[in-house]
């Protein structure tokens, strides 16, 4: 599976992001909270941010759905998953040290017309959050783009649990970070090839609005067109 591209850009092909038109895709922004960006290496955090607020702008004007996932810091994890002590005490400061903290980060915090969803510490993957499954049924969701905190956690586990739910995955690799750049580089680089499509944000925009004519024409000839 390490041999598969890392993302195939073609609307003719089906398993490609871009024979899924607007009305049928969301943009996930996974964990922006402020006290997991202050974690980040400072050579990558902040443009981390800066290519997730860029790529959102982008989508909202494709007409693009855009969600927030985020961590429920008001759940309490049981005590017999193994993350509880840790999660427990992350809880606890953010409610009663550093509140601000568990908000998103500015650039990326969510506008108007836009989603957000909550998921108990004891997912992992944002697929976990209260309702998000049910609204991406609702909406026709069949594409998911990815970006955010973080790529070992988060993202990859989002990224798998979406693709084998049957999404075609797309994870914008400059838009995720993580905490250790060389665990970043092996999962966007190896384990998620084959399940995902791994693309920097400026190629992806450009190879869509390269296709843009051709996406409509699909979703013309399949009667899937946004009314």
């Amino acid at each position: 599976m390490n041999n598969a591209p890392l993302a195939i850009l073609d609307p003719q092909d089906p398993c490609s992001p871009l024979a899924v038109g607007p009305a049928q895709t969301a943009l996930l922004l996974l964990d922006f909270h402020v006290f997991i960006a202050k974690s980040q290496p400072e050579d990558r955090g902040p443009a981390v941010i800066a290519a997730a607020a860029a790529l959102r702008t982008w989508a909202k004007a494709r007409g693009i759905l855009v969600a927030h996932c985020l961590i429920d810091l008001r759940a309490t994890t049981p005590a017999d998953r193994k993350m509880a002590a840790r999660a427990n005490a992350v809880r606890d400061k953010m409610q009663h040290e550093a509140p601000a903290a568990k908000g998103e980060v500015p650039d990326v915090a969510a506008e108007a017309g836009e989603y957000m969803f909550y998921r108990p510490p004891s997912h992992v993957s944002a697929l976990g959050s209260y309702g998000l499954q049910t609204w991406l049924e609702q909406h026709g969701v069949r594409s998911l783009v990815l970006a955010g905190f973080s790529t070992s956690g988060c993202v990859i586990n989002t990224a798998k649990g979406a693709a084998d739910a049957g999404y075609v995955v797309t994870l914008v690799d400059d838009a995720c970070g993580d905490k250790d750049s060389a665990v970043h580089e092996m999962i966007t680089g190896k384990l998620l090839r084959g399940q995902a499509h791994v693309v920097q944000s400026a190629e992806f925009v450009e190879a869509w609005t390269r296709n843009d004519g051709d996406i409509t024409a699909i979703e013309e000839q399949t009667g899937k067109l946004a009314v």
